[in-house]
């Protein structure tokens, strides 16, 4: 299979689990391509002689994966950018002031000029790797379900970028101004008064965003008892509604912290942000690299693989926003 054939096989087949190539299923196709590059048998003599052939699949697998899990989840709040080796992507965040008018007196064109500063930054990446391991009789036998293990790779990039972005989040709470955010326990009404703030700042419409239990919150805010029937269905079925006094609400994917039982997202902060803004850049260098792991020092019957990624996260602080907490 050429290369964008094997990244469009292996996005349909995580995207779509009953996912079939020709005949067979896709899990089977899968493991078909590997036992290709290891020229057709499992045994530790092919895998000695062909392993890097099944590392570049797999590095492939999860360039095909990842950016798309990322930009499906993160769409609205955060700037994806996917870039060859050496790359810098510069991100611009335009400078919020607004251009005054001045009065100028009759037979006089002078008039106090204004300088706008549009702001860019460019985020530094880092390598971040994921290591998973087979029993040596399961890779001879041939019952590695490489699909499985390709996917737990990939969702293991997903889950570390989710909660760096978490991080991110939380900590540009702590730096944004007094007025632009709402410490203690919000009421809906500040809530409201912020969002109208950050709008006018912004010159733009603005969504509000937040965690299910957080969206939630604040449709209790709204008093329930006052909802029509199918706003109560809605709230039922969503967890959260999708309007709350002319604001439209969205969810952020919440996700663990990494390596820790506990939510990385805090369900007591709302993010308000203008139309269209994106207030985290995220910068994946590079294509994947997989590596056979150091097994120095071991004498247990197993071999794996380690797949590097080189990501960039960072909140754009400049950007116009707002954030409540809800206590």
């Amino acid at each position: 299979m050429e290369k964008n054939d094997f990244m469009k096989f292996a996005r349909d087949l995580y995207f779509h689990k009953e996912f079939t190539k020709g005949e067979v299923s896709g899990q089977e196709a899968m493991r078909n391509a590997i036992l290709d590059a290891l020229s057709g048998e499992f045994t530790p003599t092919s895998w000695g002689k062909n392993k890097y052939d099944v590392f570049e699949l797999i590095s492939e697998a999860v360039d095909a994966v990842v950016p798309r899990l990322l930009t499906d989840q993160f769409a609205n709040i955060a700037d994806v950018r996917t870039v060859a080796l050496g790359e810098k992507p510069i991100f611009q965040v335009k400078d919020p002031k607004a251009i005054r008018v001045g009065r100028v007196a009759a037979g006089d064109q002078d008039i106090r000029r204004q300088t706008i500063k549009d702001t860019h930054y460019s985020i530094e990446t880092e390598d971040f790797g994921a290591s998973v391991y087979t029993e040596l009789h399961q890779f001879m036998t041939g019952t590695v379900n490489w699909s499985d293990l390709i996917d737990r790779v990939a969702q293991a990039f997903i889950n570390h970028i989710q909660a760096t972005i978490a991080e991110a989040l939380n900590d540009s709470y702590s730096l944004l101004d007094a007025t632009d955010k709402i410490t203690g326990k919000a009421t809906l009404d500040q809530v409201v008064k912020l969002a109208e703030r950050i709008q006018v700042k912004s010159n733009s419409n603005v969504e509000v965003y937040g965690t299910k239990a957080a969206l939630s919150k604040l449709a209790e805010m709204a008093n329930v008892n006052l909802y029509s029937g199918s706003m109560k269905d809605e709230l039922n079925q969503k967890g959260y509604l999708g309007v709350v006094r002319g604001l439209k609400l969205n969810e952020i994917p919440q996700a663990f912290k990494v390596n820790k039982d506990e939510f990385a997202l805090d369900d007591n902060k709302l993010l308000i942000l203008p139309e269209g803004e994106k207030i985290v850049g995220v910068v994946m260098e590079g294509d994947a690299i997989t590596v056979e792991p150091d097994y120095t020092g071991r004498n247990d019957l197993q071999m794996g693989f380690k797949t590097i990624e080189r990501i960039g996260i960072m909140a754009l602080q400049m950007k116009v926003y707002g954030m409540a907490d809800l206590g």
